[in-house]
């Protein structure tokens, strides 16, 4: 990092003794000569020839300009470690000098260079606070952009850079301007560009991060982002010279909406905390629309997308208004039970079928004749994991420990109701709070009403010495229904309390999460879920290889259950229903819908009545059983 200085002759420093006139000149024309050097590129020569000057001249006030050149041509020349020498001597020596700030910003360049950000970072930082100069402050606030990069805190390096632009002269604002701009248009990814358009709503360079969000969707052919963006772009900065081009292209948009042949809406969280879950949902509906045009044929359906996280009031308006004017075929979502009686009276009267893919509401159709589920309902959970459980591992005494929230208790409920059915004993039936971490006390309490009934205890020896009562328990199994990475502190404390029975779980187990927290306690144990992505089923292992090469990540259930809910409406149209209603007779009729886990059929109720896979834990995987 070359630095342009000017002569300190005219300053003069305690020494211990007083240069000659004669030797100050002959000093200023070395130092100048090795400034030479250093801007033709000759670094070795320069630091050579300053190394001399210093060891002949150690009493001219030249000196800490020798310094802080010599710094310059070690960091220029890949020496860092020498030049923090250098520049540590230059500090002690000169505490008063008026090149402290520039042999700052050196000192942070050689920290920088050798791998250590963070100081490089706190000395830049130092500078800052403590010189007046603000070209000091500016180049300080430019070096910090620069090291953030390199440590991938683009929205950090963006802070900093705007603050120099507070500092620049008119004429220097469009380079960090443009700097900034570049950083965004090459570096940033969607999440960062999110947070960058959150953070500057009305301001540059928020209108840069709308503008890219919407370039990268619409490259992606993600179009109902892309429309979402465009909006947020028009009411945030209806003046913006970028306002006509985001007016004309939401115009194009919605042309191409209408000019298709059939509509499909999803109505998704597509902002807030559940967006995640949202945004599986809509990749599996999209890789179905792609297979319908590769396999059925239909090369024009459009998607329009709904974010379900908006006041209530709202969606029923945006709902409705986008039934009456493209009459979908149907709308996929909403994904949680609570929202369905919301949308009941809508799907009904304007006869849109509406397909969840994921509510836990076992029986939707209560709620209306329109409505229908491809989720692996928590009955259907419940229902295949005590069959399993009862006739083919020959379990019939089971305990159920559970997290006391709704879920928890329904599957409970659930899982005993079935087992039950299929003539099982619920021996005990415990829960605890989700943000426990200690299950000392209901395991406690599981084997008292054990003891009570078919468990016992016994008294072994013990290898050093005198005796240890045993428990033994009169179960056979423990269902848990909790999450993934809960499973393995409660696995463990079972075991602990001598609980050493087989542990049984729903579609909340199967997650990566489980095999790394649980490790050995949960060995050769099983659950049930309406997917498994490493079947060896052909149908499923061509959904899972489309989805992992579109987006680097296995597919959720989410997912998958969207991508079914998107190929039975399709499979309708290609056996002739055109409109909302015929949809929904062909769904309730037809006994071969085709589902992921094979054909299937929505029964009654309104779910639809899938295979369930089991799958059990084996060396440190999930295989599928059945």
């Amino acid at each position: 990092m070359p630095i342009s200085l000017g002569s300190t002759g005219e300053t003069a420093f305690a020494q211990t003794e007083q240069a000659s006139p004669q030797s100050e000149r002959a000093a200023q024309i070395m130092v100048e000569q090795a400034q030479a050097l250093i801007e033709t590129h000759q670094y070795a020569a320069a630091a050579a020839a300053l190394k001399t000057f210093l060891a002949g001249y150690p009493n001219s006030s030249y000196v800490d300009e020798a310094q802080l050149l010599l710094a310059t041509a070690q960091i220029s020349n890949k020496q860092a470690t020498e030049a923090i020498v250098t520049l540590d001597q230059l500090m002690a020596d000169h505490p008063a000098s008026p090149l402290i700030g520039h042999a700052r910003l050196l000192l942070a360049t050689a920290h920088a260079d050798l791998g250590n950000p963070d100081q490089a970072l706190a000395i830049l930082a130092e500078a800052r606070s403590l010189e007046d100069s603000v070209e000091i402050k500016r180049d300080a606030l430019k070096l910090s952009g620069d090291i953030l990069i390199t440590k991938g805190d683009y929205a950090h390096a963006i802070q900093s850079w705007l603050d120099e632009l507070n500092l620049a002269p008119d004429n220097e604002r469009p380079d960090v301007r443009a700097r900034i701009r570049s950083l965004i248009q090459d570096k940033m990814d969607r999440k960062t560009l999110h947070r960058l358009r959150d953070t500057y709503p009305t301001t540059f360079p928020g209108d840069l991060a709308l503008i890219r969000l919407i370039e990268l969707f619409a490259a992606k052919g993600e179009d109902h982002q892309a429309e979402r963006n465009l909006r947020i772009f028009l009411n945030r900065f209806p003046a913006h010279e970028y306002a006509p081009t985001a007016t004309e292209t939401l115009k194009s948009l919605k042309s191409r909406l209408k000019a298709s042949q059939y509509v499909i809406v999803a109505l998704i969280p597509t902002s807030g905390r559940h967006s995640p879950f949202g945004t599986e949902v809509y990749n599996g509906i999209k890789l179905a629309l792609d297979k319908g045009k590769e396999t059925l044929g239909l090369t024009s359906v459009g998607l329009i997308v709904i974010d379900s996280e908006t006041d209530k009031g709202l969606l029923r308006f945006q709902l409705s208004e986008a039934i009456a004017e493209y009459k979908p075929l149907a709308v996929i979502g909403p994904l949680f039970s609570r929202d369905l009686p919301l949308v009941a009276e809508l799907a009904e009267k304007t006869e849109t079928p509406f397909l969840t893919p994921t509510a836990a509401l076992a029986d939707v159709r209560r709620l209306g004749t329109y409505l229908f589920n491809t989720s692996a309902s928590f009955f259907q959970q419940a229902h295949r994991l005590a069959d399993y459980a009862v006739q083919y591992l020959g379990y019939t005494r089971f305990g159920i420990l559970h997290p006391d929230t709704a879920y928890g208790q329904e599957l409970a409920r659930l899982f005993a109701q079935e087992a039950r059915q299929f003539g099982g004993e619920i021996i005990a039936v415990e829960s605890y709070k989700e943000t426990d971490t200690d299950f000392g006390l209901p395991i406690k309490r599981l084997k008292l009403e054990d003891l009570k009934r078919h468990g016992r205890t016994k008294t072994v020896p013990m290898s050093k010495g005198g005796t240890r009562v045993v428990y033994e328990p009169g179960f056979d199994a423990v269902f848990l229904p909790g999450r993934s990475s809960q499973i393995g502190l409660l696995t463990a404390q079972l075991l602990f309390y001598d609980v050493k029975v087989g542990f049984l779980g729903n579609s909340t187990w199967n997650s990566p999460d489980l095999l790394r927290a649980a490790d050995r306690t949960i060995e050769g144990d099983v659950f049930v879920d309406g997917f498994f992505a490493d079947s060896a089923d052909p149908t499923i292992h061509d959904f899972v290889v489309r989805y992992r090469l579109r987006h680097q990540a296995d597919p959720t259930s989410f997912a998958a259950h969207a991508y079914d809910a998107t190929r039975v409406v399709l499979d309708a149209v290609t056996r002739g229903a055109t409109s909302g209603r015929a949809i929904r007779d062909q769904l309730m009729r037809s006994p071969d819908l085709p589902a992921l886990s094979g054909p299937a059929a929505f029964g009654p109720n309104g779910s639809l009545d899938r295979k369930l896979f089991v799958i059990e834990i084996k060396k440190g995987k999930f295989v599928q059983v059945d």
